[in-house]
């Protein structure tokens, strides 16, 4: 991957859009976390989890009762497709919110403040190696597994997730609530996306190792 765009400062910015079940992105964060660690203080790298707003959608009915079975998460608020097209079985589109959550706790903790992260790029790679199945997606103990291998504190990030607003009822997660503002102010339509300096990428997101 090139770059040659303008920069107001000495510092690339990049963000991916993606999701815990995007295929075509795999490769790329398998493969970018040394370029992430190589490129240091001169670049900062934000990933984004694509989640649908599920009050717009109408997911949400006017009793405040989840009106899309297992697509969403928070009575309705916050959706994701259904993997496997399969409402009845395998990963739900809930699951897919939760999974998101979980990883934007991890950005927020170990990423956020260098814009490198480490301890993410090495949960999502553990998560693929471990858990990216349909009997595993939510097991507790195979996500608990990866975050310890990962050296990412499973304490705080359930605490993350609890405090920011958690994934049951009908509340706000303040968390899931940036990821559609953010959605709606970047414009992305297609996964994966990549911005280079608020400008999309063009063409296939592929990182020559």
């Amino acid at each position: 991957m090139a770059w040659a765009l303008p920069s107001p400062d000495d510092r690339v910015e990049y963000q991916l859009w993606t999701t815990p079940t995007d295929l075509i992105s795999r490769d790329f964060q398998r493969q970018f976390k040394d370029a992430a660690l190589a490129l240091g203080d001169r670049a900062y790298f934000t990933p984004n989890m694509y989640v649908y707003d599920g009050i717009m959608s109408g997911c949400q009915g006017e009793d405040g009762q989840n009106q899309c079975f297992n697509l969403c998460s928070n009575n309705g608020r916050y959706c994701a497709t259904d993997p496997d097209n399969d409402l009845d079985r395998g990963i739900s589109g809930a699951d897919v919110v939760g999974e998101t959550l979980r990883r934007m706790c991890i950005w927020n903790e170990y990423g956020q403040k260098d814009g490198v992260g480490l301890q993410w790029w090495d949960y999502v790679n553990e998560f693929m190696f471990r858990c990216d199945t349909e009997d595993y997606f939510t097991n507790e103990d195979c996500i608990n597994d990866a975050m310890t291998h990962a050296k990412v504190d499973v304490g705080k990030m359930e605490a993350c997730m609890a405090d920011s607003g958690g994934l049951e009822g009908d509340t706000v997660n303040t968390i899931l609530d940036s990821q559609l503002a953010a959605k709606e102010e970047s414009g992305v339509v297609i996964l994966p996306a990549m911005f280079v300096n608020q400008a999309a990428i063009r063409g296939a997101l592929e990182f020559a190792t």
